[in-house]
């Protein structure tokens, strides 16, 4: 027998539902240090709406997200970089409402840029996110170095 709309477990147990989305949502924000790491802008870029307002001390830098240039960008940054990307993410809070969310990280990389000295960056992010045609993307982020 093939359950209906209403026996979704997502519709018969709210609580579930919100776990779910908890779960997806530490996904792509704990996914954003793996990216960083493999140097995979493209991930990295198609992960933000279009228009979203980025605030932040390191790459991708402070900008109004544009998926088709931001992939550009986040790799000509990775050019310019020597060696093993080191970028941690912990998760320290995570507020769900219907379709937006906000989560509360702090972060820490370590990098080098071409002929300079590694540097070992740490800030904490908050980044916004909104359920677009059934899928989370970043809505706006902001991050303070620590």
């Amino acid at each position: 027998m093939r359950p209906g709309p209403a026996s979704r477990p997502d519709q018969q147990d709210p609580a579930r539902a919100a776990r779910i989305d908890a779960a997806e949502i530490a996904w792509i924000v704990s996914k954003r240090g793996a990216a960083m790491r493999s140097r995979d802008a493209d991930w990295l870029a198609a992960r933000y709406l279009p228009g979203a307002p980025v605030i932040g001390p390191t790459p991708p830098v402070t900008r109004i997200a544009d998926p088709a240039l931001d992939a550009t960008r986040i790799w000509d940054w990775f050019e310019l970089l020597q060696g093993r990307i080191r970028w941690t993410v912990r998760i320290e809070s995570l507020q769900l409402a219907e379709d937006t969310a906000v989560c509360r990280t702090v972060e820490r990389a370590s990098y080098r840029e071409l002929c300079r000295a590694r540097v070992r960056p740490a800030f904490e992010t908050t980044i916004g996110l909104c359920r677009v045609d059934g899928r989370w993307r970043i809505a706006w982020e902001t991050a303070i170095g620590v």
